[in-house]
Parts: C-alpha cells; structure tokens; sequence
C-alpha cells in the first residue's frame, strides 16, 4: 500500500514538475524575504529571544517573576571607566558637569556614581563605586519606565506598551551616546589625570544587540561555508555538478522555509514557546543537512533506475530526450517507491525525536523542539515533491557520465578505469573481513562506542547568561569581566531567598542558612528594595523579605552553589520561601527535564521501533536500530562532556570549558542524535530487506543491499558531517556545542553503518530478521 502511494506520488510529480517547483519557489523566496526584512517588520534576528532557560512552575521561576514585577521597567545603563584618578578635582569637576548633563535627559531617573555624592569620591558610600586598585570609576544610569507618559485614553494596552518601548529606546540610545563620549571629555578636561582614560558601556539592551548580532554572524557563515562544501561532496558521491545540484536547491529550499517557518514561530505568546537568538542557525543547519542527505540517497537511486531501464547508462547519451518523458517517470515513480519511502519513514524517526521535546516545559526547548520539528518535516517535504520533480526536469542527462567522471577518464585513461574496476575489491576485502570476524568487529566497535560515552555519566546541566553566549573577546562579556575584578562589592549573592515575611521574622532563617555547609556569608534580611539587585535600581516595595547567600564560588552555578540551594530548599520555615539565582535556575532545570525527559525518551524510542518494523517488517532490526540510536546519542553527549564541560578537547578544537551543557542544547542534541541514529540505520537496512521482499535470500540480501546502498547511505551522513562542521565555525556558544554534537553523531553513523551493523547482521543471521507471525502480516500489507 505505502509503495503503491509513493509510487503515485512521484508519477504525478515527474508529470507536473514545473508546480511543484514554482510552489517550493514561492514558498522559499517568502520565507527568505521574511527572515530577512521582517516584511516591512523587523526581522527574524531581530526577533528572536535572548534569555536564559527557566523551569515553568519551579520556586525559581516564581521568585524571578516577584523579583521582576519589583524591578522597574526602564532598566539601566552602566559605564564603568579605567585609566583615570577618581580623586583627582580635575576628574572630579568633569565628571560632575557630565552627570548632571546626563541626569537632565528626558527619561532619566536618575545618576548614580561617586560624584552625584556629597563629598565625592571620600563619600564611604562611593565605596563600591571606585575601584579596588584607585584607577577607575563605575556610573549607573537609571531609566524611568515611562508607560504611563504615553497611555491615553482610547488606545489598547498594547500600544501603549509599544510606544513606551519605542520612547525608552530612544532614551537608552541617547544615554548611550553620552556614556560612550565620557572617556574623551576626561581625557580633554581633566587633563593629565584621565590622560589613559578608556570606558565600557553595557546594557541589557546592549548585551541583547551583541548575542542577536553573533547569532546573525553564526547564520551567515555557517551557511556561506556549508553550502558550497556540500555541493563539492555531493558532486563527487554522485560523479556529477548537476546531479549533485538536485539535492543543493531542495536544501535552499528547505532553508528558506524554514525560516519563514520560524519566523512565524516568534509571534507565538513568549510564554509557550520563545525562538531563542541561536535557533535560526540550529534550523538552518538541521534543514540544510538532512534535506541533502535524503536528495543524495533520492538521487543516487533514481540514477539506478534510470540506468536500469534505458539500458546501460554508457548507451543512454544515445537516446533521444523528450518531454514527459516515459522512461523518467518511470525511474521517477520507482525511485520514490523506494527510496522516497525509505526516506520518509528515516526522516519520521527524527520527526518523532524533534516532537518528543514538545513535551518539556522549558519554553525555549519548546521553540527548539518546535524549530527542530519544522526543520525536519520540511526535509521530508522537500525530498519527497522538490527532489523528483528536480530529477524529472534533468530528463535523461543523468545518466550519461557526470563531468567528474569524464574529467577523470580523460586524464587517467586506463589507469583510472582500472581503478574503477578495482574499487570494489578492497570493499569486498572488508565485507569479507566483518562476515569472518563478524564477533570481534561487533565487541570492537561496541568497546569504543560505549569508552566514548562514559563521560555522559559526569554531565551537568547549565543554564549560561546571555553574557556567556558571546565570544571571549566580545565588549560587553569584558565589561563584566572588568566590573566582578575591580569591583568585587557590584557582585550580588550567588543565592537569593524571597521569604514571604518581614524582615524581623525572616532573621532566624537566615542565621540557619549561615550555618550551612557552603556558605561564606549572609546578607542581612531586607524587605524588596533597590538595595538588593547588586547594581542600583527603583523597585516597588512588596511584602517580600529578600536575603542574598554568598558561597564564595567563582562561579554561580559550580556544584556547591547547587548543593546550598537544596540545603536552603531543605529547611523550615513558618511563611513561604522561594529560592533562585542561576545555580536554582539550573537545578530545577535538570530536575524538569529529568521528570518529564525519560517518559518522551520512551515514547520516541516506541515510535522509532514502530517505523523501522514498519520499513523492515522485522521486530530485531526494529531493536537494534533503536539500541544504535541509544548509542549514538551516548557517544554524542560523551564528547560533548569531554569537549565543553571538562575542557579535554580544548586545544584541538580551540573551546573553553563552560563547566556544563546548555539545557536546550542537551534536549535538542538528545533529539537529533537519537533521531539520527535511527534514521541513518533504517535508510540501509530498507534495502536489504527490499531485496529479501523479493526473494533474495538472506545472506545475499545482506551483502547486496548494503553494498548498493552503503555508498549513497555513507555519502549522505558525509553531508551531514560537512554541514554540521561548518556552522562551528561561528562564535557562538549553542550552535558550537550542537553543531559540534551532531557532527560527532554522524561520525558515530559513520563508524556503525560500515563496521557495528554489518557485524550485527551476520552475528544474528536469520534471527536478524524474526518477527512475529501478525507483525509480518500487518507488514506485508502496508508494505
């Protein structure tokens, strides 16, 4: 049945290729055009999201949502100066000119430096705002929120909120500009005491700019290099530029959908889903990658076939080519049957891998599951409309030899033909050498496999600042480099406790909480104010007592900052008490994704047995698909850890350690190694068990259909590799870390596909292809 439905499925688009072109067309262009302009809007980059994971419902969460309704809307920008003499009367006299010219701006609240101070730097409150080495100075500038200057009668909530967006960034640009102007007026004005002047200027604005503009980087490089890479490898695995194009344009396609696709996506409610600023380079490489490799494997077979029925492809230039073609829509339809089915089913196991993150709560897994899951439908779509009526529109040109292969006749003569003739013995060589050593091979290759994933054992879950994100020497990751050295005081509590209590009450607590095992020191209790956000700030009071816990880490979410926010979480207390920061962040995290991963897990890995019995009609071969996806995923994460969490791999691959693993990265790697694993597996076994179908026995089955489509199999998890690769060679942190898992997954196809299932098939033998009698039944029918 499902072979008669593909069949169709490619006649009637060999029939009618010039629409189904023209629709891919417009529907790639619009995407495209969206993506990039916004359509008269601002653009996808634009729009993505720049924020930290959160665990829906967790006390984190809530306590983040109490400290942000008592946080003020207009936000500050900070400068911090080096190179001056804060006590200098020269410094002193220009600094006090500039802040009260930066104070009288419209929208400004108000400046906060040693300056605006009685008694200037002297001032003990200026403490905190000159630096420990007596060389430099830190100015805030706080932000009126500005929403009612604009509500007005008649006009909806939402205006309102646009236009005090609109009217707060004017005002934020305005004290940037002024800000950014201050080292030159010290070094104009207050002479030979600020003569090395030099200044940092940050914002929430400002970092968010910074990690949009590395994501638009990560998107354009990791695209310009993919692309023609992808084309060099795809022309050599199939001998020709043209037919190596078919497979190029589906993937543009695939490309230019996507994200239109996901720009749709950031119109979506930020509570259900948010299209996190590195999402457009994980789709584009997902889209990009698969789409190839499912037109590499399209194209190959449909070659087959062509040969197969115009007679041997030498002889074909011969023949003479009309439109419609019969004889292409032939080896269209049989080509779609075949591999088009094998496709579908392949790319359905990633599918239900990429579907299976919807169930996690975290919204930007959500957008990553949503981004992933687009990414891969698209390729199927693609492969299985795009990529025939591509095929259909070359007619018979690809079966005459591909320019590659004249070139390389031409220049070798006989020496390459011979070779030609000879490639295959060394594959016979090593067919050989797995059938006789069939154990060994196995043992060997699961050695390895499973000596490589160890270190998943060790993984931790991480939920990095948007700061982070961005590349070492970035301005803005410097600044805060610059303010936690010379200003250790401007660092808040690695912990934060919200006690729904007044100050007095909450006293006891606190005393507990210093007596803990990690604690360096406890904050006097507080009731919400602007006290207690490290950097000055205008808050609404709220019936909330907060109380900052330091542990002296260096870093706020090491395993002792995650060890007291249990501990705290662990003690009594006769009112509400919430606990946040990023080390609570990160383990309500790792407790979410840990609850509500394993049953996904389950339910993906059912559904992935379900469609490789379905294209095999084998229970084993259904198991074992999914055991090599498992070790896929395991051998993916284990380097991972390695590379990024333990820094083993930091010289070869020029990476610092983080200390852990994004918490989106993790969900959407566990997603697209496993997807990939199986889809890789099930692409080669839906030959062979093609060939048994037709009564080819076991054994012959077994070594013919992988030797058919072992070239085409290894060719596409080639592009894969390739693609994934070049979207390293961006800067940004996520789409380092995924695109350098998934690059390892498909090395490990690449491993398991030519040694592991092979081995697999001739240790199991006949019982490689046991299931029971009603499965068989069900499976012939469908089939």
């Amino acid at each position: 049945m499902l072979t008669s439905l593909f069949d169709a499925l490619g006649r009637t688009v060999a029939r009618r290729p010039l629409t189904t072109v023209a629709v891919w067309f417009v529907l790639a262009a619009t995407g495209f055009l969206a993506a990039a302009t916004g359509l008269g809007g601002p653009s996808l980059l634009d729009r993505v999201a720049v924020s930290a994971p959160s665990a829906p419902g967790s006390d984190s969460a809530a306590a983040e949502a109490v400290l942000a309704d008592a946080a003020p809307g207009g936000g500050a920008v900070s400068l911090v100066v080096e190179g001056v003499e804060p006590d200098d009367p020269a410094v002193a006299s220009t600094m006090g000119a500039l802040s009260a010219r930066i104070a009288e701006l419209d929208g400004v609240a108000t400046v906060v430096n040693p300056y605006v101070l009685d008694g200037g730097p002297a001032n003990p409150a200026a403490r905190d705002l000159v630096s420990e080495d007596g060389d430099g100075f830190v100015t805030y500038v706080l932000l009126e929120d500005g929403t009612g200057n604009v509500a007005r009668a008649g006009r909806s909530e939402a205006a309102a909120a646009r236009d005090a967006e609109a009217e707060r960034a004017v005002v934020h640009d305005a004290v940037v500009d002024r800000l950014e102007a201050v080292p030159a007026a010290l070094r104009r004005d207050a002479g030979d005491a600020a003569a090395a002047a030099s200044g940092l200027v940050t914002s929430t604005d400002l970092v968010d700019d910074a990690v949009r503009d590395q994501a638009r980087d990560d998107l354009r490089t990791g695209t310009l290099v993919a692309l023609p890479v992808a084309l060099v490898v795809a022309a050599l695995a199939l001998g020709g530029l043209l037919a190596a194009a078919v497979p190029l344009a589906a993937a543009i396609a695939a490309l230019g959908t996507g994200l239109g696709v996901l720009y749709v996506l950031t119109f979506l409610p930020t509570q259900a889903v948010v299209v996190d600023a590195s999402l457009p380079a994980v789709v584009a490489m997902l889209a990009t990658g698969v789409t190839l490799g499912n037109g590499l494997f399209l194209t190959a077979r449909f070659r087959e076939e062509l040969a197969a029925l115009s007679g041997l492809a030498g002889e074909a230039r011969l023949l003479r080519r009309r439109r419609r073609d019969g004889v292409v829509v032939e080896a269209v339809a049989r080509a779609s049957a075949t591999a088009g089915l094998a496709v579908t089913l392949s790319t359905l196991a990633l599918v239900a891998a990429a579907a299976g993150l919807l169930v996690l709560s975290p919204a930007v897994v959500l957008g990553a599951g949503a981004g992933a899951l687009a990414a891969a439908l698209l390729a199927l779509l693609a492969a299985v409309t795009l990529v025939p009526a591509l095929l259909a529109l070359t007619e018979r040109r690809l079966a005459r030899p591909g320019a590659l292969h004249l070139a390389a006749v031409g220049l070798l003569g006989q020496r390459y033909r011979a070779a030609r003739e000879g490639a295959a013995r060394p594959r016979r060589v090593v067919a050989r050498f797995v059938r006789r050593r069939r154990w060994a091979v196995a043992v060997g290759c699961l050695a390895v496999l499973l000596g490589l994933a160890a270190p998943a054992v060790a993984l931790q879950v991480r939920s990095t600042s948007a700061i982070e994100l961005l590349p070492d020497d970035a301005e803005q990751r410097r600044f805060v480099e610059t303010l936690a050295a010379s200003y250790p005081a401007s660092e808040g509590a690695e912990v934060t406790v919200l006690a729904r209590a007044a100050p007095d009450d909450v006293g006891p607590l606190a005393a507990e909480i210093g007596e803990l095992d990690g604690v360096s020191r406890v904050d006097e209790p507080s009731a919400l104010d602007p006290a207690e956000a490290g950097t000055p700030q205008i808050t609404t009071r709220t019936d909330h007592t907060v109380v900052g816990v330091h542990t002296g880490a260096a870093d706020a979410t090491s395993q002792e900052a995650q060890d007291v926010v249990r501990a705290v979480r662990g003690l009594g207390a006769p009112y509400e008490v919430l606990v946040t920061g990023r080390a609570a962040t990160q383990v309500d995290l790792a407790e979410t994704l840990a609850q509500r991963g394993w049953p996904a897990a389950a339910a993906v890995a059912v559904v992935a047995a379900l469609l490789v019995l379905l294209a095999t009609g084998s229970a084993t071969v259904a198991a074992t698909a999914v055991v090599s996806g498992v070790l896929t995923l395991g051998v993916s994460l284990g380097v991972l850890v390695l590379a990024f969490q333990l820094g083993a791999l930091t010289l070869p691959l020029g990476v610092a350690s983080v200390g852990g693993i994004e918490a989106n990265v993790l969900a959407t790697v566990a997603a697209l190694a496993f997807g990939l694993g199986c889809a890789h597996t099930l692409l080669v076994t839906s030959r062979v068990a093609e060939l048994r179908a037709a009564g080819t026995p076991d054994t012959e089955a077994v070594r013919r259909g992988l030797h058919r489509s072992g070239r085409s199999v290894l060719a596409a998890v080639l592009v894969v590799v390739v693609v994934c690769a070049a979207f390293m060679a961006g800067g940004g942190l996520v789409i380092n870390e995924t695109g350098f898992a998934v690059t390892v997954a498909a090395l490990v196809d690449l491993l398991v596909l030519a040694l592991l299932w092979p081995a697999a098939l001739a240790v199991l033998g006949r019982r490689a292809w046991w299931a029971p009698r009603a499965v068989r039944r069900a499976h012939a029918r469908l089939s």
